[in-house]
């Protein structure tokens, strides 16, 4: 088992090396605004005999679980998905079904999940491969730690359980592919006030660096420096310092954005998307092309109409330029109870003001709500979760500039469910930073939708029957 701690500060904070100490025990160190990443490697002998049985019929499985609390970001660990589990599984054989039941049944660590049936799956074959995704908005991580605790914890290992019980992250990635065959996890926390400490174990070894970002010598258009130090537990008697820079997939806009539902709602919602600005930071650092994109995951109640969205006026009047993905099945009629797959995703690319002025702009999308099951009062309440905003920039056909290489990124994050949509060795995505709803103080935006009130399925059939009676009158 390999560990990986890293602490990201921000240019204002001053972190004194002499106050860092290396112990047997550990590394200690003063308090201090940081963002915290753990990240392990664990060998499939080092995990459960089930969990290492099904990964071993697997090709590739990816997890990414983004918290709907609002949480201030530092490069580079800036990349945006919108809030909840995403998961993606790729089969090794064609038989899916088997495959993705066991995958419902670890996905239960998490607490409740709706996956059961295979259907609630969405299946897609890419170039003769399947692969198969899900999504449900899931609030926190307790159940995980509790079930992490009792699955990999050792009895006496009290750093493993410590570290879990008091897990605070923001995003988490577990990843598996089996080419290295190798469990990759990777937990982000939130910026705030934390001591720099680190408990070692015997049981692995563990890399620490405590960074910022910094400009190293010749650094290129597309690269992202830090600097600060490093230290292996355990092999090293003090921090030593470090310079480098990276190409960086995903990089902070600099801008910001919030969305909302428009009043009234009613079966048609449309979402607003409020842009603070109309220009991308990125034209202005290189020679590169930069467009607008907004990446909506959608819960079964709510549906984006593909048909609807190619319709190029309605494209112009909503501040849209095209639809450019879709996950497929989505039945455009059945009611969200008759509706086996968890929701869906859609790729949406914006269309700024053509004269860019720097000025906030909005975007708006016509959404559908599925008919729910009757309540008592005539209405339901649904969550949608905030999308990933972004400004999607590859150099220009006639840049001079050098290619990113982004296989040199050791902070480097894939598998989002939107970047594989596009050119993934020219693309750069620069995040906006979402700012959350006032109402919740959450990255959700509400929806109420009307329903038909308790007993109205009574009158309805009653009404059938009265309809075909009168037919054969």
């Amino acid at each position: 088992m390999r560990e990986r701690v890293t602490f990201v500060h921000g240019r204002d904070v001053q972190i004194d090396p002499s106050a860092l100490r290396l112990r047997p025990t550990g590394l200690t160190g003063p308090l201090a605004d940081v963002v915290r990443q753990d990240r392990l490697s664990l060998t499939l002998e080092e995990l459960p005999s089930g969990l290492a049985r099904f990964l071993r019929a697997a090709r590739a499985v990816h997890l990414r679980w983004t918290s709907a609390a609002e949480g201030d970001a530092l490069e580079p660990f800036c990349s945006r998905l919108p809030p909840g589990l995403w998961v993606s599984l790729e089969p090794l054989t064609g038989e899916w079904r088997r495959l993705g039941e066991e995958l419902c049944g670890w996905l239960q660590a998490f607490g409740p999940v709706d996956c059961m049936d295979p259907e609630a799956f969405t299946v897609a074959d890419t170039g003769g491969r399947l692969s198969l995704s899900f999504y449900q908005m899931i609030g926190n991580l307790v159940p995980l730690s509790s079930w992490g605790e009792r699955e990999f914890c050792p009895e006496s290992d009290s750093v493993c359980h410590a570290r879990l019980r008091n897990l605070d992250a923001v995003s988490l990635d577990i990843s598996f592919d089996s080419a290295d065959h190798l469990l990759r996890v990777a937990a982000s926390g939130r910026l705030k006030a934390q001591e720099l400490t680190v408990a070692g174990s015997e049981n692995r070894r563990t890399e620490v660096g405590i960074l910022t970002k910094d400009e190293p010598p010749n650094i290129g258009p597309f690269d992202m420096g830090l600097g600060g130090f490093l230290t292996v537990l355990g092999e090293h008697k003090e921090p030593s310092p470090t310079l480098f820079a990276f190409s960086s997939r995903h990089r902070l806009s600099g801008a910001s954005f919030s969305s909302e539902f428009l009043s009234p709602t009613g079966l048609h919602p449309t979402l607003q998307l409020n842009l603070s600005t109309d220009t991308a930071e990125a034209e202005a650092r290189a020679d590169v092309e930069c467009k607008p994109y907004a990446y909506l995951t959608l819960p079964k109640a709510v549906f984006a109409d593909r048909y609807q969205l190619q319709d190029g006026l309605l494209l112009a009047s909503k501040n849209l330029s095209a639809l450019r993905h879709s996950t497929l099945p989505v039945d455009l009629e059945a009611p969200a109870y008759a509706t086996g797959t968890w929701g869906s995703s859609i790729l949406l690319e914006l269309a700024p003001p053509a004269d860019r002025t720097g000025k906030s702009w909005t975007a708006q999308v016509p959404l559908h709500a599925r008919y729910l099951k009757p309540t008592g009062t005539g209405y339901a309440d649904v969550e949608v979760a905030y999308p990933a905003v972004f400004w999607a920039c590859t150099p220009s056909p006639s840049s001079q500039d050098t290619l990113p290489d982004f296989a040199n990124n050791p902070f480097d994050r894939l598998h989002l469910g939107y970047d594989s949509l596009f050119e993934l060795d020219r693309t750069t995505f620069w995040h906006l930073s979402p700012v959350p709803t006032p109402e919740t103080g959450r990255l959700v935006n509400p929806l109420t939708i009307p329903t038909l009130k308790g007993g109205g399925e009574e009158w309805i059939r009653l009404g059938t029957t009265a309809v075909v009676g009168l037919g054969f009158a």
